[in-house]
């Protein structure tokens, strides 16, 4: 066995570990084209396309950066309003 492939088992070994400790925490390639897909996004949806945190993207709602419509108490996003970094 190569010290690649042992670093390699070690570093899948951590993350499978993690993933066990907080399941919730880690989001697969098909939870993510899931996302994608979907007209309307949620908070936590569109901060995780847009790669911040959701608090992030509650300040930039509040700031007038971000368009988003209230149902209810939560913010909804259209996909395609939301900023040129998600494409």
């Amino acid at each position: 066995m190569s010290f690649c492939s042992r670093e390699e088992g070690i570093g899948r070994a951590k993350l499978d570990t993690e993933v066990k400790r907080r399941p919730g925490a880690f989001v697969t390639e098909v939870q993510v084209r899931v996302i994608q897909a979907k007209e309307w996004l949620t908070l936590k949806e569109a901060a995780l396309l847009l790669n911040v945190s959701p608090l992030t993207l509650r300040r930039w709602v509040l700031a007038g950066k971000v368009k988003s419509e209230k149902v209810g108490r939560k913010h909804m996003f259209i996909r395609k309003s939301l900023p040129a970094i998600l494409e």
